[in-house]
């Protein structure tokens, strides 16, 4: 199945760099706090934060979500998961340069996307909370929100592959390959959820790796969809699942 087949792929990238790879997570860990400090200060105005067990909940929320939005240290890291997915040995260096290049776009696609996916699950916990037949419309806004969560699997690597990345460009490239790839993007949206908040019960491995490997996968998945459309070519036990699609 090409998902494990790219979180397969995502382990042993992460093996075979464990030392640059836990370095970029660190960085990213540390670059992420202002917007860790701004999103727990966002979340302290919701309902409900300060009574049991709220607090924790909006942390875990933040934490996993950084896992999946384009902050600038994301993206840096994600592009030094592009190098470590690929041929080449990736060097802290490419963490930094991508940084440079892409911390202004980063960081505008940070506040579309925090926007974005903060309405549709408002709206899904607003319709799902309602008494009459109005609440099933939760469902169409809980597909919104996977669908939109499914996007980003693809958005920074998007960023770091087009030559001039322009967001609304991004945005429309990563839904199309959600569209037409749902299983595939799917099944990987269960898995870095399940990733995610595992990483964080066990948080040294989100200090070390949750990051590094997160980006791996997303690398290694948008490699997968540019083997499908033959930008790269296909790897031996890759052939014939896709001449089946």
């Amino acid at each position: 199945m090409a998902a494990l087949r790219t979180f397969w792929a995502a382990v042993i990238s992460l093996y075979d760099e464990t030392l640059v790879l836990v370095g970029g997570n660190l960085l990213w860990v540390v670059l992420n706090v202002p917007f860790v400090i701004v999103l727990v200060a966002l979340g302290v105005l919701l309902p409900g934060v300060s009574e049991a067990g709220g607090a924790q909940t909006l942390l875990i929320a933040i934490a996993w979500l950084l896992l999946l939005l384009p902050t600038p240290a994301s993206v840096a890291l994600g592009g030094l998961a592009r190098v470590a997915a690929g041929p080449e040995a990736p060097r802290v260096g490419a963490f930094w340069a991508a940084l440079k290049a892409y911390s202004r776009l980063s960081a505008i696609a940070f506040v579309i996307s925090f926007v974005v996916a903060a309405a549709l699950l408002w709206n899904v916990a607003f319709y799902a909370s309602l008494d009459s037949i109005l609440r099933f419309v939760f469902i169409l806004w809980l597909y919104g929100l996977l669908f939109w969560l499914c996007m980003h699997l693809y958005l920074v690597p998007l960023l770091l592959h087009v030559s001039e990345p322009r967001l609304p460009d991004l945005y429309r490239r990563a839904a199309l390959i959600v569209l037409g790839h749902p299983i595939y993007t799917l099944v990987l949206l269960i898995g870095v959820v399940s990733v995610g908040i595992l990483s964080i019960v066990f948080l040294p491995a989100y200090v070390l790796v949750g990051g590094s490997y997160v980006a791996l996968i997303r690398a290694h998945a948008f490699r997968e969809i540019r083997r499908r459309h033959g930008e790269l070519p296909l790897e031996p036990d890759a052939q014939d699942e896709v001449a089946a699609l």
